[in-house]
């Protein structure tokens, strides 16, 4: 009897074709073993998954079926090879190699894949299902799912069917979705290698008629498949009372306007009769989409506490009393700030105008070095710099002075404006021979930098065509780029010899905002009379800072819903520094203060400045938002440079 019957074929230590070093056996299933793997030229981690001996000896006598199974694990190779996109596993390799098991050659076939060190999609998908918590589904689909639907539309692009997406296909790489297991792909470009009497999938997962033939299942086999996963994240983990195999789904329970949308969407994604079913996965983001931009609540949390979109008068006066104390708190406290900012500098009026050079080649530790000591620096592609004194601050706790804890800034050069759609467009064209296009993925190495594409319906900014990137429209030249992951920032900064900003850095910049406030629209006086003064303080405030797009049953006659597209970066009225639309147009990416300095112990952290999701201002208290994935794009986040500062005489 083999060895292979009882254990793990390969053996820890063995190395395929004097490559892949195998670590430790990881799974086995019906058709295959999967391992953790060294590469040892480049020493990193990798998968290695491999055709199970038994089970092609299981096949013996049947040469037409295990030649079916080899093909079919060519194809897996194939088609993860053909796809470049931050949520597909990347495969590195696939071949045959000669092993010796006792005194015995055999010829083992096998596939090299991106090693992700996390858990499965079913990890994130709670035992009871999301029907109880509208607000964590909306999560959840933002989070995973949209992205999860984005990685199989690069996949459809390609005129391949997965055909076999599961929860367990999903791995997650820090909260990053990745699609794997392609050992059922399929589509136009390849011959049909399954006869209709065999049976190939999950049960649970699988279109009806990829149960009758897997050779005609097409792009909407896939659809079904993902409809039956939000299913299931919605009603908890399928059991035999409600996995209903090879039939269509509904919501058990749909008792919002919400979840009532999001049925209608699962029925129809699960309809068991292809043509009934939604027809792509694109059109079912669209929905969802539409579905979560219909119910967009947006919530506003301060001192523990999470408000909802006020619906009452009552809420409103809550908001504007909770609101009022934090002002109130650090009234004082921004006076002496602003009143501190004078004392230590002279703002962007009256001295000289420095043009830098971009640095294509410096090292990230040349960062900082030959600044200027003048008021206003312009950079090679157009980005002016303004300074920002250095000093000593008290920052605020959510409290106001009782949690006060000192900072030092240090004088530095912060953007006037966010960085723009031409101004990146100009950069990625004097890098082309360091970055990749696949997908609408722009990346550098391993790092995505940028996703093209509709960050909003009907805007596209940025295009690749005939190996140049180009604005679409000359009207978007002058709009912030949004869609750029914080190594994209880094990378632009890096090349103009600057950085991306602390939120320190950006708490001293945006408390110099009194001249942007004075000029800034007087929102409150369109609300109507009928509105108490407090209340029409509270929605005036409210309405500044972005939460609301609407107050009340009866607001529609004063509050639109606001454009998704960006503002033009000139835009607003500068602060008392001559910085444009902090905390006003998008979110910026920025480093967390204190986990700066790249290559030391701690690495740098990155979350987004300004906007409810990331760090803000209420009054002078500075409320951090969370840590971010720097490889993450978002529709509504950009970034802004900064340069350090060093006047003569060592200034401070």
């Amino acid at each position: 009897m083999s060895s292979c019957e009882t254990s793990p074929c390969l053996k820890e230590g063995t190395v395929l074709n004097a490559k892949w070093e195998i670590v430790e056996h990881i799974a086995t299933g019906g058709k295959g073993e999967v391992y953790r793997a060294r590469q040892t030229n480049l020493d990193r981690d990798v998968v290695v998954k491999t055709i199970s001996r038994e089970y092609l000896a299981d096949l013996e006598g049947d040469d037409e079926y295990i030649q079916t199974e080899l093909q079919r694990f060519h194809r897996e190779a194939l088609a993860m090879a053909s796809i470049r996109h931050p949520y597909i596993v990347q495969v590195y390799d696939q071949d045959e190699a000669m092993v010796i098991e006792d005194g015995v050659e055999h010829s083992v076939q096998y596939l090299v894949m991106e090693y992700v060190d996390g858990p499965s999609l079913r990890s994130t998908m709670p035992q009871e299902g999301f029907c109880s918590d509208e607000q964590q589904a909306k999560d959840w689909i933002r989070a995973y799912f949209l992205r999860i639907l984005d990685g199989v539309q690069a996949v459809h692009d390609l005129g391949i069917v997965h055909r076999d997406i599961k929860p367990e296909n999903v791995l997650l790489e820090n909260g990053t979705p990745k699609i794997m297991d392609f050992g059922l792909a399929g589509g136009i470009r390849w011959s049909s290698l399954t006869k209709s009497h065999h049976v190939e999938g999950t049960i649970t997962y699988m279109a009806p008629e990829q149960f009758m033939d897997l050779g005609e299942t097409d792009a909407r086999g896939d659809v079904y498949a993902l409809g039956k996963i939000l299913y299931e994240a919605a009603i908890g983990k399928m059991n035999k009372k409600t996995a209903f195999p090879l039939k269509g789904v509904s919501l058990p329970s749909a008792g919002t306007p919400f979840l009532k949308g999001l049925d209608l969407i699962i029925r129809e994604a699960t309809a068991e009769e292809a043509e009934e079913r939604i027809p792509s996965v694109k059109k079912l983001k669209e929905r969802l989409e539409q579905l979560l931009a219909d119910f967009d609540e947006s919530r506003l949390h301060i001192l523990g506490l999470t408000l909802p979109r006020p619906g009452t008068k009552l809420v409103v006066v809550v908001m504007a009393l909770v609101i009022g104390v934090i002002i109130a708190s650090n009234w004082a406290h921004h006076a002496i700030m602003v009143r501190q900012a004078g004392e230590h500098g002279e703002g962007p009026e009256g001295a000289s105008t420095i043009v830098s050079r971009a640095r294509d080649s410096e090292p990230a530790s040349k960062q900082g070095e030959g600044t200027f000591p003048a008021s206003q620096v312009i950079e090679e592609d157009g980005v002016t710099l303004r300074i920002v004194p250095g000093g000593e601050l008290t920052v605020p706790g959510l409290g106001g002075a009782a949690g006060a804890s000192p900072a030092r800034v240090f004088p530095l050069y912060m953007a006037e404006t966010e960085v723009t759609n031409g101004q990146y467009v100009r950069f990625l064209n004097r890098v082309l021979s360091r970055i990749s296009v696949a997908d609408e993925a722009v990346k550098s190495g391993g790092s995505v930098w940028l996703i093209l594409g509709e960050p909003f319906g009907g805007y596209e900014p940025i295009v690749f065509r005939d190996g140049r990137f180009s604005v679409k429209d000359p009207r978007y030249d002058a709009l912030p780029v949004t869609r750029v992951t914080a190594q994209g920032a880094q990378a632009y900064a890096r090349f103009y010899g600057a950085r991306l900003p602390t939120e320190i850095e950006w708490y001293r910049a945006a408390l110099s905002d009194k001249r942007a406030r004075s000029e800034a629209p007087d929102r409150a006086k369109d609300i109507p009379e009928t509105h108490s003064e407090l209340e029409r303080e509270m929605i005036g405030l409210v309405e500044a800072y972005g939460v609301l797009d609407k107050v009340g049953a009866d607001a529609s006659g004063y509050s639109a819903r606001p454009s998704r597209i960006p503002y033009t970066v000139s835009e607003f009225a500068p602060n008392d520094y001559g910085i444009r639309g902090l905390s006003a147009n998008i979110g910026e990416w920025g480093i967390r203060s204190g986990t700066e300095r790249e290559g030391h112990a701690t690495a740098p952290k990155f979350v987004i400045l300004g906007g409810m999701d990331g760090t803000w201002l209420l009054g002078s208290t500075l409320i951090r938002g969370p840590e971010q994935n720097p490889n993450e794009a978002l529709a509504w986040v950009g970034f802004r440079i900064v340069k350090d500062a060093n006047p003569p005489g060592g200034g401070e």
